[in-house]
């Protein structure tokens, strides 16, 4: 594997709940490091938006599950809905309304434009949980995102097969059957 940057956040929530129901303070400060690399130190483009490997400058479907949930539960709300946005002028199609896989930055290129089923899914759930942790200030950030996450789900819908699977490129019929997109 390439080294994760986004995917060690995707824990983070469970870590603070688990500072806040313990006291432990070892839990509080190993998702207070996560939080400051995630806005500090990660690697990112050149208008902020975090990229999902160490080894190249890609942004990948999943990562809007992994940090954007974190990010919100953590206090930073405007941050989580920044990358959500950044990831979304990336990798969306707006014709298909579905999520490309995986985005070059430096080639300005999709190494992987295929609408990966699992990805799209990611991108729902990780949207669905920044919108319970946006505070009640952010409402209208809630509800774009809402509709983002309307807008993939019914377009992933509309290529769901009569047994209610999925194919691993959601519009690609000729790719294996999964089950983690339904």
């Amino acid at each position: 594997h390439d080294g994760g940057v986004v995917d060690p956040a995707a824990s983070g929530e469970a870590v603070l709940a688990a500072a806040r129901i313990t006291g432990d303070p070892q839990l509080r400060a190993g998702a207070d490091r996560m939080a400051a690399y995630l806005l500090h130190h990660a690697p990112r483009t050149d208008d902020g938006i975090l990229y999902h490997i160490l080894s190249g400058p890609e942004i990948w479907s999943d990562a809007t599950y992994m940090a954007p949930p974190f990010l919100a539960a953590a206090g930073y709300p405007a941050e989580a809905v920044k990358q959500i946005n950044g990831f979304r002028s990336r990798l969306w199609d707006p014709q298909k309304k579905l999520f490309s896989h995986r985005w070059d930055e430096a080639k300005q290129a999709f190494p992987r434009r295929d609408f990966w089923g699992v990805g799209n899914g990611w991108c729902a759930a990780g949207m669905a949980r920044v919108i319970r942790s946006l505070p009640v200030s952010m409402e209208r950030e809630k509800q774009q995102l809402a509709r983002y996450v309307q807008e993939v789900i019914d377009a992933c819908l509309a290529y769901q097969r009569p047994d209610c699977r999925f194919h691993d490129v959601v519009d690609d019929p000729t790719t294996f059957v999964e089950t983690n997109l339904g």
